[in-house]
């Protein structure tokens, strides 16, 4: 169970974890029994992958670039094990700057998921996608709580890299291309910000079933993205 909703999942990545008991019994009570950790600069920065598949190698890179906000890391791994899907792909979770794009945008090229071979890309992005919102959503929900709270003003810059130049899916628009606003809200101040991306293969014989975005009722402070991917029919 997360948040109420009954799972059983064969991956999940989470950060700004501690790498402690609880980490350990949160992938136990999901039956995720292989997991991995990657350190931040601080212990709340930390990001997470546990599998129900052994993990055959994983690596954590730390940015460089120094900013405000923490050092951000990207922790990827391959998996072993007799599932198709899995095979010789490359799972990896970030979490990026929250304080403003540049920030986010250095961090990200500095992790070249694209040049990595990165199959599929996970994480809290603390980025926004235009297409997401309505206009008057846009003004009074985006603008408006940044205005507020004086925050950086709303930027695309980092999503757009992501699909736009380096060819990655963003599978939940993949699969729900109209659904906006507060429907695709992951986080408390109604914006999306976590995603999943998939860079698409040739002749891939495995199709996004299914993709939506999960109230964890509380258990953490951001909703959970959900992706299913099944072999295609012959």
């Amino acid at each position: 169970m997360l948040g109420g909703f009954p799972l059983n999942l064969d991956l999940i990545t989470v950060q700004e974890i501690n790498n402690n008991d609880k980490w350990k019994t949160f992938c136990q009570h999901l039956s995720l029994p292989n997991f991995i950790y990657g350190q931040g600069d601080k212990a709340y920065l930390g990001n997470g992958i546990a599998s129900r598949y052994p993990i055959e190698f994983y690596s954590n890179q730390q940015a460089y670039f120094p900013c405000p906000g923490g050092t951000r890391g990207l922790l990827q791994c391959r998996l072993n094990g007799d599932h198709p899907f899995t095979k010789d792909r490359i799972f990896s979770v970030t979490h990026l700057d929250y304080i403003n794009e540049d920030n986010r945008l250095q961090q990200i090229k500095e992790f070249n998921p694209h040049r990595q071979n990165i199959d599929i890309l996970m994480g809290d992005m603390n980025a926004l996608t235009r297409d997401d919102y309505s206009d008057n959503y846009y003004r009074e929900q985006v603008v408006g709580v940044r205005e507020n709270f004086q925050w950086e003003k709303p930027r695309f810059d980092l999503t757009k890299l992501i699909t736009d130049e380096w060819n990655y899916q963003d599978v939940f628009k993949l699969n729900n291309p109209q659904v906006k606003d507060e429907q695709i809200a992951t986080c408390q101040y109604g914006t999306r910000i976590d995603y999943i991306y998939v860079h698409p293969r040739v002749n891939d014989q495995w199709f996004l079933s299914e993709c939506s975005i999960i109230d964890t009722k509380g258990e953490t402070d951001h909703n959970a993205v959900f992706a299913e991917f099944k072999l295609k029919s012959k």
